[in-house]
């Protein structure tokens, strides 16, 4: 028997790059902090000017465990609605995330999984 779900997941997942603070509602994957009761996310400390659907699709992609998530399960968790397979809101969204993450020298990434969804990579160890 496990005390919790938290237990479960760690027993289930290595989540070595990331970890949530359950008292503080916050996700740290390396130097990206996603911090939902503060409604803000910041990149080596400094705050990212995200709009609310960015910040809210990077806090799903973000959450352990690191997954792709498919344009449904973004637009339905992000948008609240359901989804009339039309992925141009959550194309439009990440290119915008994209572009700030970039702006902030971030090494972490919206990667695309082909006619599927999006997942939040560590570009650290890639080489570009």
């Amino acid at each position: 028997m496990f005390p919790d779900l938290q237990t479960v997941r760690a027993l289930l997942f290595d989540d070595t790059d990331s970890s949530t603070s359950q008292e503080t509602g916050a996700v740290a994957l390396g130097r990206l902090v996603v911090d939902q009761q503060r409604q803000q996310v910041s990149w080596a400390g400094r705050i990212l000017p995200l709009t609310r659907l960015e910040r809210d699709v990077l806090t799903a992609l973000a959450n352990p465990p690191l997954r792709v998530w498919t344009y449904q399960q973004l637009y339905e968790r992000v948008w609240g609605a359901d989804y009339l397979d039309d992925a141009a809101a959550v194309r439009s969204t990440v290119k915008r995330l994209r572009a700030k993450l970039r702006e902030a020298s971030a090494t972490v990434a919206v990667e695309s999984a082909r006619g599927v969804g999006y997942s939040l990579v560590d570009t650290s160890s890639h080489s570009r």
